[in-house]
């Protein structure tokens, strides 16, 4: 894990600056994560990334602002051999890991955008990664509330983690509507009604008590 203490450290540099900074802040609420850059480009990640500043670099693996995120990580990554690579895309980013990692001082692993529905599934595989274990595919999301789709537990548990509506649509690649509708099918199937009812507190309340906060 890391060389220090038992802090996982990360960079993170997605294409877009508003889902990173969702899922920075997403990130940085697990005890085990720290946050220690947060960008778009890969300008200010050399700058910023020295020797020894982070463990894990999550990095999208196509176009940024001003490069890939893969020549990206294959330059931290021959700077620092100590730093760990997760890719973080689309389907097809498992292959892209394997044959761009090939040869690299610790081997590279990836998670797809879809097997990655709420923040504690990256965190988990964040902290593989560091500790250079395999990175399992998200495994199906508890029921959470009765009668809730998977869909509206993803979006149930980003609210839970403090994020904003529009904060939980682009982290999951939803527009702001879909999300509030989800929100709003959940509170029906719940019951939540009533003046004197928050109803997104409630909800959160209701599915930590399901036993998924």
């Amino acid at each position: 894990m890391n060389r220090h203490n038992q802090v996982v450290r990360v960079a993170l540099v997605l294409g877009d600056g508003l889902t990173g900074t969702a899922v920075a802040a997403a990130l940085d609420s697990d005890p085990r994560l720290a946050v220690v850059h947060v960008g778009t480009g890969c300008t200010r990640a050399v700058v910023a990334v020295r020797p020894g500043a982070a463990d894990v670099l999550v990095v999208e693996p196509t176009d940024l602002v001003d490069g890939t995120g893969v020549a990206l990580a294959v330059r931290l990554q021959q700077r620092d051999p100590g730093l760990a690579v997760l890719l973080l895309g689309g389907d097809d980013v498992a292959v892209l890991a394997r044959d761009a990692g090939a040869g690299a001082p610790r081997p590279w692993t990836s998670l797809a955008r879809r097997s990655c529905p709420d923040p504690a599934t990256l965190a988990q595989a964040v902290v593989a990664t560091a500790r250079g274990d395999a990175v399992r595919g998200a495994g199906a999301l508890r029921a959470g509330p009765a009668g809730a789709t998977p869909a509206r537990v993803a979006v149930l548990r980003l609210v839970a983690q403090g994020l904003s509506n529009r904060a939980v649509a682009r982290l999951l690649g939803l527009s702001p509507r879909s999300v509030e509708n989800h929100l709003a099918a959940t509170y029906r199937t719940l019951g939540i009604v009533g003046e004197d009812v928050n109803p997104r507190v409630t909800a959160v309340l209701a599915l930590r008590s399901d036993g998924d906060g």
